[in-house]
């Protein structure tokens, strides 16, 4: 099993949800943030940890 970290900054609830469940079900650990801010907290708190972002390009706060 991958133990790669997703990070996902989706402000659309339901598409944040789908995209977790279906990268957790293969197998990757999935982080999700609703907004850019928190995506910036999240990152400059350890960025070694994140392997990979998907980012939405229209967000509250701070677009991608």
């Amino acid at each position: 099993m991958a133990k790669e970290h997703i990070l996902i900054v989706e402000d659309e609830s339901h598409l944040a949800t789908g995209l977790k469940y279906n990268l957790t079900a293969e197998g990757y650990r999935v982080t999700t943030v609703p907004d850019g801010p928190s995506a910036l907290k999240l990152f400059d708190a350890n960025p070694e940890s994140i392997d990979l972002i998907i980012l939405d390009l229209m967000l509250p706060g701070l677009s991608g």
